[in-house]
């Protein structure tokens, strides 16, 4: 393994009150905030911290470029700023979005004796098409000797649309992650945080983002390890196969010309030009119309990383499972795993998953997951059928809504991360966890007879919730000081989860 080692001639000024710190950056001055964690120690807030330029204008679709320079001391407190995503319409909404935020609780001129803290870098779910670094609250994890960063990145049209060519090869969104590791690789020491030890995780989208960016070498040696929290690039939602078909039924929404006009500059340069929330909103548009006669759009398909042409950015050009089974990725150990019931989350209301379990009833065929590369119509149909009796031995899924939970949660999250669990532990350490604890922290009141634990997101609530954990029961107490002390060791040594020291 080749390990970059960057020398950043910054210097460094610091207030002399807690209340308002000021570090120098190579771009300019920030000044952050302070807070207190849960244990009542103070840590050190700077948010919307740019790590690259703002994606506007010409940059739109383009791959990040370095952040601008500016003159003053510039305010990074609050997180209220999110990318464009579906469905949210909110004033928080920006193309101006690409902003790190680093908690701390100390910084370099603290009296630690020369301790630098291990990094922990999140980056947030959502199906590529939402999320947002506003909600992951730091008070709990920074109490167990890390730093935490959180970032935004470029999602939906302005971070995932392709058009299979080097007008708009894609990716943009793993674009914004890779340059925002770099960013923190370089900078985390002026934050008191250990550059040689950054662990990248997430959540979902986030967690599929971490298995991407072990394919892409342009981070090989910033990173020391991978949590993984339901989700891989194996996973069916997270990656697209239709990008330019849907780039430009995309455009057409707005501009009917695109129905016939198939060039990828006239494309870009039309993108380019219209306003922001008018492309956020065809997108919406494109999503409600194909959701309602393609359930495999239904889970985020539609907007997801692509497998791209040669470019000179490009971020990668080869299909991931390939690169996989060949042991062709950074290889450092991953801390990977599931929920037990993955798929309550999205299942609130048992009249809309009776529907849909009627329609898989009424098509079995689309029970069949993509990569079984079945295309037999009667062969579809036969295996359909198969998977249906698996689970509710031939009965109608829409009378069994647990086992179609079940099914639901083994398509979309757990039969994918199985997978790659089982595959990367051939070339790298690889520890596999299933959380099924069933506690209030979690925050879920679902339950179908038959799925009755653990929905998709719930782990998050124990390790970036701010509530005081002392409201709820010692076993759930118990399991949240379990389950950040695995999180935060990983971090910190990266090592087998029954050794003596994780």
């Amino acid at each position: 393994m080749c390990t970059f080692i960057f020398i950043l001639a910054a210097s460094i000024i610091f207030q002399l009150t807690v209340a308002d710190p000021i570090i120098e950056l190579p771009n300019g001055k920030i000044r952050g905030r302070h807070g207190e964690t849960s244990q009542g120690n103070t840590y050190y807030a700077f948010e919307k911290v740019p790590y690259a330029a703002p994606p506007i204008g010409n940059l739109r679709f383009m791959a990040p470029q370095p952040p601008e320079s500016w003159d003053g001391i510039r305010d990074t407190i609050g997180r209220d700023v999110s990318c464009y995503q579906q469905s949210a319409n909110g004033d928080y909404e920006s193309e101006d979005c690409l902003f790190a935020n680093i908690f701390t609780t100390i910084l370099p001129d603290d009296d630690q004796n020369g301790t630098a803290l291990p990094v922990m870098f999140f980056m947030h779910g959502g199906g590529y098409v939402g999320g947002s670094s506003m909600w992951e609250e730091p008070e709990n994890l920074l109490d167990h000797g890390v730093l935490l960063v959180t970032i935004n990145y470029r999602l939906g049209p302005f971070g995932f649309i392709s058009t299979q060519d080097e007008v708009i090869p894609g990716n943009n969104g793993l674009k914004d992650q890779q340059r925002a590791i770099q960013w923190t690789h370089d900078n985390i020491h002026l934050f008191g945080g250990d550059p040689n030890k950054i662990t990248i995780l997430g959540q979902s989208a986030g967690s599929s983002s971490v298995t991407y960016q072990l394919l892409n070498r342009g981070i090989e040696g910033l990173i020391v390890g991978g949590i993984c929290e339901s989700g891989t690039y194996l996973s069916a939602w997270s990656y697209q196969r239709r990008a330019r078909e849907i780039a430009f039924a995309t455009a057409a929404l707005m501009n009917d010309t695109f129905l016939t006009n198939n060039n990828s500059q006239d494309l870009l340069e039309y993108l380019q030009s219209v306003p922001a929330k008018d492309l956020d909103e065809a997108s919406d548009r494109y999503h409600d119309r194909e959701t309602s006669q393609d359930l495999e759009l239904s889970q985020g398909f539609y907007w997801a990383p692509v497998v791209e042409v040669k470019n000179k950015d490009a971020f990668m050009t080869r299909k991931m499972y390939s690169l996989l089974k060949a042991g062709n990725f950074i290889r450092v150990p991953i801390l990977i795993g599931i929920n037990s019931e993955e798929m309550l989350f999205i299942n609130r209301n048992a009249d809309n998953l009776k529907a849909t379990m009627g329609v898989y009833d009424e098509h079995p065929d689309w029970l069949v997951p993509n990569d079984m590369l079945i295309t037999d119509p009667d062969k579809l149909t036969e295996m359909g059928l198969a998977i249906k009796d698996l689970y509710t031995g031939g009965e109608p899924l829409a009378d069994h809504l647990g086992d179609g939970v079940r099914f639901y949660s083994d398509n979309s999250f757990t039969r994918s991360v199985i997978k790659y669990a089982d595959i990367s532990s051939q070339f790298t350490p690889t520890y596999f966890y299933e959380f099924s604890y069933d506690g209030e922290i979690g925050g879920n009141d679902i339950e179908y007879e038959g799925a009755e634990h653990v929905a998709h997101n719930e782990e998050l609530n124990y390790l970036f919730g701010n509530t005081d954990y002392h409201q709820y029961s010692e076993a759930d107490q118990l399991t949240q000081q379990r389950l950040m002390k695995i999180w935060t060791d990983f971090a910190k040594y990266q090592l087998e989860p029954n050794s003596g020291t994780f």
